[in-house]
């Protein structure tokens, strides 16, 4: 499970260092530095088991059921859950106080911090939509109707965002605690809504002045 690569990768283990914590019942270590065979980077990883996690599985071969104890792997630094979006460079250039704040909403969803996720996410809403020209002094639901008003949001996309500042503000004021599904809902909200905003409508722009213009009727097509 190589940070950069991902998981299915062949790794070496550069050092490794093995210890026991206990005499009768006891937890074992063994703490390794590993180097990637694909990117060649070197992350660290810990298989660690307790002896009293005694459980049984069926062997394959001969059918019995046979006593093993199982190990729980962690790794450092951490795959991302979620990385940032290919066209968040666009952003970057376009709005780079949201950029900004978005590093925030994927450091949060990396480190598993769901309630400030949450909050992260209506913070880079609400920095949307001030983007756009909204008064950032109005509420959530007026900010939305008046991205509405400007044509920047159709009807079945306000309440879908709708979904999203109310989670948000669940978070943030209520002690809510989104499921790591739900999270996965609002972020895919958030991006959707910013990736056609600041990314999709310049490049439609950019390709709307590309394309050669229809010919007039009885006109023949340019060559």
């Amino acid at each position: 499970h190589c940070p950069a690569c991902g998981p299915n990768r062949t790794a070496d283990a550069v050092a490794e260092y093995k210890e026991t914590k206990g005499d009768e019942v006891y937890r074992a270590y063994c703490h390794r530095i590993l180097r990637c065979r694909g990117c060649e980077d070197v992350y660290f990883s810990t298989e660690s088991w307790f002896s009293e996690d005694l459980d049984y599985k069926q062997n394959p071969y001969t059918g019995k059921h046979e006593p093993y104890i199982p190990t729980t792997n962690t790794f450092f630094p951490k795959q991302p859950k979620r990385e940032h979006p290919v066209w968040h460079d666009v952003l970057e250039t376009s709005a780079p106080n949201l950029a900004s704040l978005m590093d925030d909403v994927y450091g949060t969803l990396n480190a598993d911090l769901a309630v400030p996720s949450a909050v992260a996410m209506r913070t880079a809403f609400d920095s949307a939509s001030e983007t756009l020209g909204v008064d950032p002094a109005i509420t959530f639901q007026e900010k939305l109707d008046a991205l509405q008003t400007m044509g920047r949001v159709g009807s079945a996309e306000k309440q879908i965002l709708i979904a999203l500042t109310d989670a948000g503000n669940a978070a943030a004021h209520r002690g809510w605690r989104p499921s790591p599904a739900q999270l996965q809902t609002m972020i895919e909200i958030l991006e959707g809504f910013l990736h056609r905003i600041f990314v999709l409508e310049g490049a439609a722009g950019a390709l709307q002045g590309s394309v050669p213009p229809k010919p007039r009727r009885g006109q023949a097509p340019i060559s």
